[in-house]
């Protein structure tokens, strides 16, 4: 469309990465499930209530298309997750842009929409004193004896600070993605 200007997130479409603003900078990051742990929970930070969640993911199959100028020819590739078919019907996501002209982008793009389902389906919040060195897509591990964790590899997607002024207390939600 003629001066439609493109925004951040459909340009973040296009790669696997995360962007997060910190001050007056924004960063970009490529959350890998391969990222080691930056903190952890549960021992010695404490935990003061964590909700855990593993859901399955919103889309288990992306179909992308695109057009090859050169070859004069449609692109169609179909990226799964199938660990998750077995678990719920097809989940199918769709994306045409004119801008995918080989295989490769369209493989790619497929496996970033996918990552990025895998990394919402690992939800939940933990409830902690604050740690303010915490940052967005950190990869932290969580202790929690209450609901079997045990060094549980999880990403941060959100942080709360919440303050108390009446009873002098300072504390943070975490919200939790999956790895």
């Amino acid at each position: 469309m003629r001066g439609e200007k493109p925004s951040i997130g459909k340009l973040l479409a296009f790669v696997p990465d995360a962007l997060f603003i910190e001050g007056s900078k924004a960063y970009l990051v490529n959350p890998l499930s391969s990222d080691s742990s930056a903190y952890g929970y549960g021992q010695p930070h404490t935990l003061l209530e964590g909700r855990y969640l593993k859901q399955t993911w919103e889309l288990n199959q992306v179909k992308v298309e695109g057009f090859d100028p050169s070859a004069g020819q449609s692109i169609v590739v179909d990226s799964f997750a199938w660990s998750q078919l077995d678990k719920l019907y097809d989940r199918l996501g769709q994306v045409e842009d004119k801008n995918v002209d080989s295989v490769t982008k369209a493989e790619q793009r497929g496996e970033a929409y996918l990552r990025k389902a895998e990394i919402v389906s690992g939800g939940g919040d933990i409830r902690i004193p604050v740690n303010c060195g915490q940052q967005l897509y950190d990869v932290i591990d969580i202790t929690d004896s209450r609901a079997g964790l045990s060094a549980e590899k999880k990403r941060v997607l959100g942080i709360v600070l919440v303050h108390n002024p009446l009873r002098g207390e300072y504390e943070q939600t975490v919200m939790l993605g999956g790895m």
